[in-house]
């Protein structure tokens, strides 16, 4: 069992401690148009301002019909300390260890309303740090009528060693008026029972979105697994499982990855996902560690057919179809392995498959989301230094998918 691998896929995050911070920013709300420099936090891209500041990793994002902005928060861990199971010493007594992760209900879910003002709409959701560097918890979100519904991640590659916590590793449902939280579908214990990607068992639920057959769509980065999900019943359906993405050639060797049978390819890791009018789901992907430059992905999948839609991107955790009927994308980082990670950026599809770079300079940004006039929206800092306190950001960049 590796469970000491990062849930970002093979990842050794070791400058994840100098990532640049969003210092002095206290409370969930930093007023509308601040600017974090005079705060002695990162620059602002020129055509964004900060909506809200000092968020718990903050990762997924919806924007509802009248403009409150939901926002899960993935937390930082808890007071329980996991342990990996190991043998006796030759006297029967345990062998000493450290934790690998942290559990504790820190996860949340907020909403700023239209007018500034923010109000917790469900909390005690559950939350890990891993390694003593790596949150996560509640990861995407997808609004119903009067009904939340958020993915809870988990440990990734310690799926079904560790007994799990109270909503990790599934989909819930959040009733906006009472904030009472219900399982509608155990995504790792699907994972345990049927593993449709088979290299490993290995679950990390993360983007989520509602289509307009009233099913969830869902991701599982962990599982390289796409599902459908009926929330009336909770039952599940693989829509596609994702194929492997080719190393570059520079880096395969000789017998290829053994953790993907051999083969020379590294983990698809799917993150976003959006549907499209006619049903077909976009899918973005991370693509595993080392995450080599220009090795993520979007995917379509119509009638169970995955096919690319653009190449090029690195590490890409979220899609999105703006208003102007482009698909965007989010590269959490250029450069995720140097010892302080490279900015990430927002990203157009144009119609022959290119990228066009829209916001560049993001400091770890994760989820997007776009209101009805094609502002764009994004949650950043989505990893926080350990010890730093909370620094993740929402942001909004004015007309960036406007309509014609």
């Amino acid at each position: 069992m590796t469970t000491r691998r990062s849930v970002l896929k093979g990842a050794v995050v070791a400058g994840a401690a100098a990532v640049p911070v969003l210092k002095g920013v206290s409370g969930t709300l930093a007023q509308d148009g601040a600017t974090p420099e005079a705060q002695g936090g990162p620059p602002i891209p020129e055509n964004c301002v900060l909506v809200a500041g000092g968020l718990n990793n903050p990762r997924g994002i919806a924007i509802a019909a009248d403009g409150s902005i939901y926002v899960t928060e993935a937390g930082t861990g808890g007071d329980e300390e996991l342990f990996e199971p190991s043998a006796a010493t030759p006297d029967a007594s345990p062998v000493p260890q450290t934790p690998f992760a942290t559990r504790g209900p820190s996860g949340q879910v907020i909403k700023i309303a239209a007018d500034g003002s923010a109000t917790v709409v469900a909390t005690g959701l559950t939350s890990y740090l891993i390694g003593g560097f790596e949150p996560n918890g509640p990861n995407g979100i997808a609004l119903g009528d009067g009904v939340i519904y958020v993915s809870v991640g988990g440990l990734g590659p310690a799926t079904g060693a560790v007994e799990p916590g109270e909503t990790d590793g599934r989909i819930v449902s959040v009733d906006e008026a009472s904030g009472a939280v219900t399982i509608v579908a155990d995504l790792s214990a699907y994972e345990i029972e049927n593993n449709p990607d088979p290299n490993a068992v290995d679950s990390n639920p993360y983007g989520i979105t509602l289509g307009a057959d009233g099913l969830i769509y869902a991701a599982d980065a962990g599982a390289n697994t796409v599902y459908s999900v009926d929330p009336a019943t909770g039952e599940i359906a693989v829509v596609a499982v994702i194929p492997g993405i080719e190393l570059p050639e520079e880096m395969q060797q000789e017998g290829g990855n053994p953790a993907r049978g051999g083969a020379q390819e590294i983990d698809p890791v799917p993150t976003g996902v959006a549907v499209g009018a006619n049903g077909d789901v976009f899918v973005s992907l991370l693509s595993g560690g080392p995450f080599p430059a220009g090795a993520a992905k979007i995917q379509k999948i119509s009638g169970g057919t995955v096919s690319d839609v653009a190449g090029g991107l690195t590490m890409a955790t979220d899609v999105a179809i703006g208003p102007d009927g482009h698909l965007y994308a989010v590269q959490i980082s250029l450069n995720f392995l140097a010892e302080t990670p490279d900015p990430g950026s927002v990203v157009r599809v144009l119609e022959n498959g290119t990228l066009e770079t829209v916001v560049e300079g993001l400091m770890l940004p994760n989820g997007l989301a776009f209101d009805d006039a094609g502002n764009l929206y994004i949650t950043a800092g989505t990893v926080a230094p350990p010890g730093m306190g909370p620094v993740g950001m929402v942001l909004r960049c004015d007309g960036v998918a406007a309509s014609a």
